[in-house]
């Protein structure tokens, strides 16, 4: 069932990049992009600019000259791969820590880069997708997660405190209960926010099943190629897989990642490819997942070799054993390992999560000091340290960034005159940044005529200090910072409160939608829905050519157990059979309950006879499935009725006359069958209303 993250609409805390990033994304929509604005763009924001070019020299593997410039770096990137690294960085710039004290935004950012430079090796190996789109999906493929913890940190910080290390499938679903969607459903809609393409979206939400593609509910009209999405599914399901057991533990007596790693295996056959080029592949990985890790300031873990790993559980015969990996794997932190790149990918991301000390009372005001001058920064530094404040260092502009972006100082003092970039500039570009936007800056200068101090307060500087300076006149205006800085944080509290509110909002109108949408005692899709997914499907189907089939169900002598047993008995029977539909049935399959004791298939992209074993494969099931309740002790048994739209239907309301008709066959041919519309002769009596279910 399509479910709304409205929090999109309702609060501004959601993990997004920058105005930056928002603007390349814009601008990189199409092939026909103007070239000179992207440059002019990328050259607002230095930190961003400084990565594109480093990227474009570290991908360099035909000996080429180094890039110098933004529009050197562009060129030899290109739009896909330009359009990610900016939409990475600039999302992880503002996202390395959050509130949500159990939510691990260390391993989230190592696994989130680990699978997409994994999906990105694969997609240059198999040739069938995009690198460069590769790595941006698999990257974000689990943004949900950042969004809950972004939005509802206590709640989704409890719900993973109570439940550590659960799989993703698992975590969906009480996801689901708590906030009325999951991570897979909130991943789609604010790649569909950011103007991604649906064959994105797409692969975010079919991650969720198990089995093979359908057509899930997505925003858009454009037509994805199935083909296409499968393979990027298969790359990204592959790359998580091997993204866990590359940031595991590398323990092979450890039976949780011993597990993951043989069930490595499983991969070859859904990419084609021998076990030993699968190794291979995997550790080729492990140098640029650690060298990607190094450009954009994500912490990497110990990686040993995958095809020394193997050949040890050959020679302890475990590869035969065939083990199946758990669904998700926690590692312990282990120190990085200097490696040199071995498959360097054309493109990759920044992000980076290094925890925030914050600003409790009880903790000292963190104060980064940046001038190329090292005795002022000595003398600076002695004065600050004697109050009491936890000071950082740094001699360049460059490196006074870098700091500032990992360890996000509550105030930052900075020489305004300095090789490189200046402290001017340097204030500018931390301004451009959520982190830095937050930040007290105060700039240190020779010169106080009223020109420069104009220049610095239009840079965004919050105060100045002249040399030489008093120390006492320092120390009050750090105080003075601090009261300011303290001041906001009490704002920010009350708009945290009100933004707690609005997400409350959000989850209570989402359950009330779906409340609207759902029958209360199967807690199946009702007949509402049933029908106004089945009017989707249909438009979906006629633009496409793709085939749709309905399956039309009916519990045999239904009253007989109502009027033997009594309505509490009955009721079971059909929660009863609800799950059992459900777990027999495909994952693309959309099972709705219509009321009493009627059920509805819509079977998306499958001809008749597909949906005809279908069927038989729910009427099965049933017919096995013994229910037991207060001297209920036996199974039921359902009729079927199963029928594809045809060129010659106008409208719903015939597919589902025609699968109304076929029940009836199925019926009164003596029941618990199957009955394919047009195969057999259909008589309808008097008392048969082959419009009762017309939407």
């Amino acid at each position: 069932m399509h479910r709304k993250f409205d929090e999109l609409r309702l609060t501004g805390s959601l993990p997004s990049p920058s105005t930056a990033g928002l603007r390349i994304l814009e601008l990189t929509k199409d092939d026909d992009y103007d070239h000179e604005e992207l440059i002019r763009t990328l050259l607002a924001d230095p930190a961003l600019s400084g990565r594109i070019i480093k990227i474009a020299n570290a991908a360099n593997k035909d000996g080429l000259p180094n890039v110098k410039t933004v529009g050197q770096a562009t060129m030899r990137l290109g739009r896909r791969a330009i359009r990610s690294v900016a939409l990475g960085f600039t999302l992880v710039a503002d996202n390395r820590r959050g509130e949500a004290k159990h939510f691990d935004y260390k391993d989230y950012w190592a696994n989130a880069l680990a699978t997409a430079v994994t999906v990105h090796v694969l997609a240059q190996v198999t040739r069938h997708v995009d690198p460069a789109s590769a790595f941006t999906c698999a990257l974000l493929a689990d943004v949900g997660k950042l969004a809950f913890a972004s939005i509802h940190p206590e709640r989704y910080s409890d719900l993973l405190r109570d439940n550590p290390g659960i799989p993703d499938l698992a975590l969906a679903r009480l996801e689901s209960r708590a906030f009325g969607i999951d991570h897979f459903e909130v991943s789609a809609a604010i790649m569909a926010s950011w103007g991604l393409p649906r064959e994105f979206q797409e692969v975010a939400l079919l991650r969720a099943q198990e089995q093979d593609i359908g057509t899930p509910e997505i925003g858009g009209d454009e037509d994805v190629d199935d083909d296409g999405k499968k393979t990027l599914l298969t790359l990204v399901r592959s790359g998580r897989q091997i993204a866990r057991v590359l940031t595991g533990c590398w323990e092979p007596d450890d039976a949780r990642w011993r597990g993951g790693f043989l069930s490595l295996s499983h991969l070859c056959e859904d990419l084609d490819m021998e076990y030993d080029a699968l190794l291979s592949l995997c550790d080729a990985v492990v140098p640029s997942w650690k060298e990607w890790g190094s450009i954009i300031g994500i912490t990497t873990f110990n990686a040993g070799s995958f095809q020394d790993v193997a050949n040890e559980f050959e020679r302890r015969g475990l590869r035969s054993a065939m083990l199946t990996a758990p669904a998700d794997m926690r590692r312990p932190h282990v120190p990085e390992e200097k490696e040199s790149g071995l498959f360097q990918a054309e493109l990759d991301l920044p992000l980076h999560p290094l925890d925030r000390p914050g600003v409790d009372d009880g903790e000292p005001t963190r104060i980064l000091l940046v001038d190329d001058d090292s005795q002022m920064l000595r003398l600076i530094g002695h004065h600050l340290r004697r109050e009491g404040y936890e000071v950082l260092t740094a001699e360049t502009s460059a490196q006074g960034l870098a700091i500032a972006l990992e360890h996000t100082p509550q105030i930052l003092i900075t020489d305004w005159m300095m090789p490189e970039m200046s402290g001017i500039e340097l204030c500018a570009t931390l301004r451009r940044s959520q982190v830095g936007m937050k930040m007290y800056v105060i700039l240190v200068t020779a010169r106080g005529d009223d020109e420069q101090i104009v220049e610095a307060f239009d840079a965004g500087a919050d105060d100045y200090i002249v040399k030489p300076f008093n120390p006492r006149i320092l120390i009050a205006r750090v105080r003075a910072a601090q009261r300011m800085i303290q001041l906001r944080e009490r704002v920010e509290d009350s708009e945290r409160s009100r933004l707690r509110q609005v997400a409350e909002l959000g989850i209570m109108t989402r359950k009330l939608r779906a409340a609207a949408l759902t029958d209360t005692l199967t807690e199946l899709p009702n007949r509402r829905y049933a029908m106004k997914r089945l009017k989707q499907e249909w438009e979906t189907a006629r633009r496409t050519n793709r085939p749709l089939s309905v399956i039309l169900c009916d519990i045999d002598r239904f009253k007989s157990v109502n009027d033997d047993y009594g309505h509490d008995v009955g009721d079971i029977v059909l929660r009863e059979v609800a799950h059992t539909l459900q777990a027999h049935g495909r994952a693309s399959d959309v099972l709705c309950r219509l009321g009493g004791e009627e059920f509805l298939v819509i079977n998306v992209a499958t001809d008749v006879d597909t949906s005809e074993k279908a069927a038989e494969r729910l009427r099965s099931a049933i017919e096995r499935h013994v229910i037991r309740h207060s001297g209920f002790d036996r199974a039921v048994t359902l009729s079927l009725g199963v029928a594809q739209m045809s060129p010659d239907m106008e409208s719903v309301d015939d597919l589902i006359k025609a699968s109304d008709e076929a029940l009836y066959v199925a019926k009164e041919s003596g029941r618990n069958r199957v009955c394919v519309s047009g195969q057999a002769e259909i008589q309808i009596g008097d008392d048969q209303d082959p419009q009762r279910f017309s939407a």
